[in-house]
């Protein structure tokens, strides 16, 4: 092992770039051992950026202006010059990072809006070496705590939460999306599932086992490359020591999808809209997931691996991905990581998984401002958080007397199925009654 560590970082358009080398390369305890690979996306190709902070060139060309290499404080600073309306993605610039691996023993995968610990480089290398008596393969990982930049007037602020990644809800395109929750035991470290995009640390070797496929753009990066990763040996943990600090929300900064609209491709100043790129991302996420099955993708080096199984990442998990149903446990407040027992039978197992288009939702009939046979019949509809309506039901006064619950006469219990899965994600769930003379009476509204 060299102890050499290559760390890829896409960055577009972020006034964060900057700090974030200064702080990273500053506080590394071995700068000579880093090559950070760079894809900078921008809109002038204008190196003195970099030259500025003290870094010096040692290698340039005339046939590729875009590429640039620099020594930065003993670092190896490798920066590919991208303008932005060229871009394509985040994982297609993690992708044009991962271009210039050349066998580093560890592989870094951060974004460009990051601090760091001091002597950050040594204490990830020693925490991954103390893994490897549970782990072969560990994957450190996780949303690292926040921070936020310092202004004219207030000073720099570092939070120090530190979190694990657990299943939040299925997103746009029945993609499975993650929020951070504290460590149950603060005192060790967390095995998991899940990966997180702008913090993962392993074996060089990673780059070459999962690198990142390029034509995924955003949503659903995580778990595509968790699935991969866990497929080709991986596991991940969430560390509970600090490494890194993340730079969330990001209000008002440059992103893709602010430049690259409709508008932009019509004027041809980009080639896609980030919407058909982002369309094109999901179905290839949904191919590795097995939601899809289409011939007309190719999923080449960026397909699962064959160490271990999607159906035994799917049981690590609680997730049937094709049919989106979760282990109950993952609505639980402990928030389980991961289900650690392979279950005796898949049948079985399937059985017992929850659907987020059922719910319980229990109405008391004090909210009701009326509830009597005048009603001509009840409405209850479910919609979306912007207020498109997903599924409508009317129900008889009759019907609507049987909701009543069979342990409390003061309560109506409905149960709601979804009989057709729906890319809009239910939210609210809306009751009314309906006059024939008078029209609408008063709705009441449900979180769903």
């Amino acid at each position: 092992m060299n102890n050499k560590i290559f760390i890829g970082i896409a960055s577009y358009r972020d006034s964060e770039l900057i700090p974030t080398l200064i702080n990273m390369v500053g506080n590394s305890a071995h700068p000579e051992k880093l090559f950070i690979s760079v894809c900078w996306q921008e809109e002038t190709r204008d190196f003195s950026v970099f030259t500025d902070i003290g870094a010096k060139v040692t290698e340039a060309t005339d046939d590729n202006p875009d590429v640039i290499r620099m020594d930065y404080h003993g670092a190896i600073l490798n920066i590919h010059f991208v303008h932005f309306y060229q871009a394509k993605g985040a994982c297609w610039a993690r992708y044009c990072c991962e271009q210039y691996y050349t066998d580093e023993s560890y592989f870094l995968q951060i974004d460009s809006h990051c601090r760091f610990i001091k002597n950050w480089d040594s204490e990830l290398i020693d925490y991954y070496n103390s893994l490897k008596d549970e782990f072969k393969k560990p994957v450190i990982s996780g949303y690292p705590p926040g921070y936020i930049p310092a202004t004219e007037d207030t000073e720099e602020v570092l939070n120090h939460g530190i979190a694990r990644m657990v299943f939040n809800h299925f997103n746009d395109g029945d993609i499975p999306s993650f929020i951070p929750v504290a460590l149950l035991d603060g005192k060790q470290h967390t095995r998991g599932c899940f990966l997180a995009g702008g913090f993962l640390f392993t074996i060089g070797q990673f780059v070459t086992d999962v690198p990142n496929d390029p034509q995924v753009f955003f949503l659903g990066e995580e778990i595509s490359m968790s699935a991969r990763a866990f497929t080709h040996g991986y596991d991940v943990v969430y560390p509970n020591k600090i490494f890194l600090y993340h730079f969330y929300g990001r209000k008002g900064c440059d992103k893709i999808w602010g430049d690259h609209t409709q508008d932009k491709k019509e004027k041809k100043m980009v080639e896609k809209s980030w919407f058909e790129r982002d369309k094109i991302s999901k179905n290839r996420v949904r191919q590795v997931l097995g939601i899809l099955h289409s011939d007309d993708i190719d999923l080449g080096k960026y397909d699962l691996g064959t160490e271990r199984t999607l159906e035994e990442y799917e049981y690590l998990t609680g997730i049937l991905f094709s049919e989106q149903l979760i282990a109950k446990e993952l609505l639980s407040n402990t928030k389980p990581t991961y289900f650690e027992h392979i279950p005796e039978s898949r049948d079985i197992w399937i059985s017992q998984l929850y659907s987020d288009y059922y719910r319980t939702i229990e109405i008391k009939k004090s909210e009701l401002t009326v509830n009597d046979d005048n009603v001509d019949y009840w409405s209850l509809g479910v919609f979306s958080e912007d207020n498109q309506l997903i599924a409508m039901q009317r129900l008889t006064t009759e019907e609507f007397a049987k909701q009543e619950s069979g342990d409390n006469k003061n309560i109506y219990q409905f149960e709601i199925k979804l009989k057709d899965k729906t890319h809009l994600i239910p939210k609210k769930l809306r009751l009314a009654p309906f006059f024939v003379d008078c029209g609408w009476g008063e709705t009441v509204e449900k979180v769903w």
